[in-house]
C-alpha cells in the first residue's frame, strides 16, 4: 500500500537529500516535499497524508506551531519532528502534544525508515543512546550576552521561553507581573532582531546559550 510522505524543511540540501533516501530504500513512498511553510499547509489542507516529517523552525514558523495548526488534517498520520535541536525539553514538548516521533537529523535512513513503517498507535519514539543530558541552561557564552546587553533577569527569561514556558509561568517563578515578563520579551525580541520563539530557540543553540 503506497504511503503518501510529506516532508516540510526549508533547508533545500537536506530536504533533497531526505527525498531520495527515502524514494530508494522505501517500498511504495511517495514523496513531497515543501520548503516553505505556507505551500505546506495548502497541500495537506487538500490532500490525505500518512507521514508528515518537519523541522522545528521552518521559515521562521515553529514546527509545533505548524502541527497544531493542521492537526485536524493529520490526525489519521504520523507526525515526525526531525531536527538538529535535540533537547530533553524539546523530546518532552512533543510528547506531550501527541507527536509520533522526535528524531535528530543524523538519523540514519534504516532508522527513519523503520520509524515511518510502525503503526501509528505505537508508543511515542526517539532516538537511544543520545549523549544530551537534561537542559539546565548551564553554560552561557558571555560574548554574546555582552555583545547584545542583555541583563540577568532576561537570560533567565530566555530560559524559561525555550523551556516552553508561557509569560505568566515566568512571572510566577520569577516573582514579577505578567506585563513585566511581556516587556522583556519584547526588549529579547529587538535586541536579538528576532521575531518568534523557533528563532530564539535557533538562536541559543547557535550561540551556545544553553547546554
Amino acid at each position: 500500500m503506497q504511503k503518501n510522505i510529506v516532508i516540510c524543511d526549508d533547508h533545500t540540501l537536506f530536504l533533497k537529500g531526505l527525498s531520495e533516501i527515502l524514494s530508494k530504500f522505501g517500498v511504495g513512498y511517495n514523496v513531497v516535499t515543501f520548503n516553505d511553510s505556507q505551500s505546506c499547509k495548502t497541500y495537506i489542507h487538500k490532500n490525505k497524508v500518512d507521514v508528515f516529517i518537519c523541522d522545528l523552525n521552518i521559515d521562521n514558523v515553529d514546527g509545533f506551531v505548524l502541527i497544531g495548526e493542521l492537526k485536524d488534517q493529520l490526525i489519521a498520520a504520523k507526525t515526525i519532528i526531525l531536527t538538529a535541536y535535540y533537547e530533553d525539553f524539546l523530546i518532552k514538548k512533543a510528547e506531550k502534544l501527541g507527536i509520533n516521533v522526535f528524531l535528530k537529523k543524523e538519523t540514519s535512513a534504516e532508522e527513519l525508515i523503520n520509524v515511518i513503517e510502525t503503526e501509528t498507535s505505537a508508543p511515542f519514539y526517539t532516538n537511544k543512546n543520545s549523549n544530551k543530558t537534561v537542559n539546565e541552561f548551564q553554560v552561557t557564552d558571555n560574548s554574546v550576552i555582552n555583545k547584545f546587553r542583555l541583563s540577568n533577569q532576561e537570560k533567565e527569561i530566555i530560559k524559561y521561553i525555550v523551556e516552553g514556558k508561557t509569560s505568566k509561568e515566568i512571572a510566577q517563578l520569577l516573582f514579577i507581573t505578567k506585563n513585566t515578563v511581556d516587556t522583556h520579551r519584547k526588549n529579547i525580541n529587538r535586541k536579538l532582531e528576532i521575531n518568534s520563539n523557533s528563532t530564539l530557540i535557533k538562536f541559543a543553540n547557535e550561540n551556545n546559550l544553553f547546554s
